[in-house]
């Protein structure tokens, strides 16, 4: 599996924001289960709630990779038409 750093179109902005959501997970979950919920405080399995929470944090990581990738794919599409503009200028340039 490919890492997150190693994508083209994967940013540090995108990964400080991973990382800033990770981070406040990480830190709900434990108080989640300071607060007394029987089921985390097992070990086991996360209950629901914390589940629905890292499904939150994972759908958002999932959503930003396509956007990420969608943006890079548009703005390598938009610098290849302006450079292709810029071949053509300077070919008619050179035929004058």
């Amino acid at each position: 599996m490919t890492r997150l750093a190693e994508l083209p179109y994967w940013t540090a902005a995108d990964a400080a924001e991973l990382d800033a959501l990770t981070y406040e997970l990480v830190d709900a979950v434990f108080d989640h289960r300071e607060r007394g919920c029987t089921v985390c405080a097992a070990g086991v399995e996360p209950c629901p709630r914390v589940r629905a929470a890292i499904e939150v944090v994972a759908c958002w990581r999932r959503r930003r990779i396509l956007l990420s990738r969608a943006k890079h794919l548009r703005l390598r599409q938009e610098l290849d038409h302006v450079l292709a503009e810029l071949r053509e200028l300077e070919e008619a340039r050179c035929a004058a």
